[in-house]
């Protein structure tokens, strides 16, 4: 997701404050979020925490230089692409180029020529936001493409007798879940497809997992059952005990419906917590369970 609605936020790191008070002035006037860091190590929190649009790092402080800091938040997730303007006195070659050999973006020495300041990080900002939307356009042709040849390997797979396990793992693949079920009404029974390293439903007896008593009503109503972070959903203490053990923190439960009634439920499971679920990710789920409505009797 690309941040175009929103105002940059700037992350100002230097030890004196008089310079940090300074900067933050200058960027604000220009409209932009601050955030300020008085050393390097405040500035990795900082950058943890916030993941902010641009770094404006002052190369020489003390404990961790700008250098070290500008290499660590390079390892750091999302680190590789965030802009970093290092401000330093040294303009000789040799602290140049190790600015960049730090993973700089770009240098501006002191004293500071705001103006060019100005236009550095408005050039920065418009050129990693111009990236992000390149990216963003790569990804959801990638999940296009994706989705389709997932498509084609269902309904590939319905025309082969004994196709449900084939199926259950290449959604499973697609969505890039920890676990896939495909629960069958008529027949109480289960099938089941898991990434390795998570422990099968068949390792707990009465693993009742279909979650009928708590959301059989949205179920007859045709509507996807979305539980975001499994340990603050409103259901039994032993439930989510079960949940626990298969190392289940998030779920999505998608009815199948046949004939105006449900016949099945695919259930989605993920190892990690979703804040938010896509519009799109969900619609794709309910056609999911419009295809397996074939599969069941």
């Amino acid at each position: 997701m690309t941040k175009t609605n929103k105002t940059p936020l700037i992350l100002i790191a230097d030890d004196d404050r008089t310079m940090r008070s300074l900067l933050n002035l200058a960027m604000e006037e220009e409209g932009y979020q601050i955030t300020e860091a008085k050393n390097g190590e405040q500035c990795l929190s900082e950058y943890a925490h916030f993941q902010p649009d641009l770094i404006l790092l002052d190369a020489v402080m003390p404990d961790l230089d700008g250098f070290t800091c500008c290499k660590k938040i390079r390892s750091l997730p999302g680190g590789e692409r965030v802009p970093i303007l290092m401000i330093t006195v040294l303009d000789d070659r040799e602290s140049v180029e190790q600015a960049f050999q730090a993973g700089a973006t770009d240098y501006i020495t002191k004293p500071i020529h705001w103006a060019v300041l100005s236009q550095r990080v408005r050039r920065l900002l418009t050129s990693n936001q111009a990236w992000l939307e390149v990216n963003a356009v790569k990804e959801e042709l990638r999940q296009q493409q994706a989705w389709e040849e997932l498509m084609r390997n269902i309904l590939q797979q319905l025309s082969v007798q004994d196709s449900i396990q084939p199926i259950l793992t290449a959604i499973r693949e697609w969505v890039q879940a920890s676990r896939v079920l495909l629960y069958r009404s008529t027949t109480e029974n289960w099938f089941e497809s898991v990434a390795g390293g998570f422990p099968s439903i068949r390792e707990f007896s009465g693993t009742d997992l279909n979650l009928v008593s708590e959301y059989g009503e949205q179920y007859q109503r045709g509507k996807t059952v979305v539980i975001g972070d499994v340990s603050q959903a409103n259901l039994p203490s032993a439930l989510i005990e079960q949940f626990r053990q298969l190392n289940t923190q998030a779920l999505s439960v998608v009815p199948i419906i046949k004939a105006s009634q449900v016949v099945g439920l695919l259930s989605i499971h993920f190892s990690e917590t979703y804040s938010q679920w896509e519009e799109l990710i969900l619609n794709r789920f309910a056609d999911l369970g419009k295809l397996l409505a074939m599969t069941l009797e």
